[in-house]
């Protein structure tokens, strides 16, 4: 069988609307918005949503990667997480693999992205037709100094698969 490119080559794209088909969106739709402490607040200016046989990925960004004002906020959940509400500890075996935020800071007179990886966190999860969003989140971790990193916010997001 030969692979499509989701929008160009797809033929239910290609067709015009008949009664009932569902529109194709290539595009994935989404919003991320978080405080954090000691931190400008988040608000992702893009959404990212991958996923595998053993993983989904759901990414926010603020800004273009290679700018100092470069930030991220990543969820890996597993594939197969359903709605309800989850603890994230780090290291322990659960729905929710890891969670992370990414800002550039300086360290001995260099500007470099760090990794902020949560010790603990939740997750207030619904996932609906293959739409994730999450009215409460929350994760704590240390950041490149070895203070506190909190931060709280929701998010949703619907990719391109999604059925409405």
């Amino acid at each position: 069988m030969a692979l499509h490119h989701p929008v160009y080559e797809n033929p239910d794209v290609l067709r015009l609307k008949e009664s009932g088909q569902k529109i194709f969106n290539p595009r994935t739709r989404g919003e991320l918005k978080a405080e954090l402490l000691d931190r400008p607040a988040f608000t992702a200016q893009e959404m990212t949503f991958a996923s595998s046989q053993k993983k989904i990925v759901i990414t926010g960004e603020f800004d273009d990667f290679g700018s100092t004002a470069y930030r991220a906020v990543a969820f890996t959940l597993d594939i197969n997480i359903q709605s309800g509400i989850y603890r994230f500890q780090k290291d322990e075996h659960g729905p929710i693999l890891s969670m992370s935020y990414i800002e550039c800071v300086e360290i001995d007179g260099r500007q470099v992205y760090h990794l902020n990886q949560a010790d603990v966190g939740t997750l207030h999860l619904s996932v609906v037709e293959s739409c994730y969003s999450a009215r409460l989140f929350t994760m704590e971790g240390l950041d490149h100094n070895s203070n506190s990193m909190e931060m709280c916010g929701e998010f949703s997001i619907s990719p391109p698969h999604a059925s409405f």
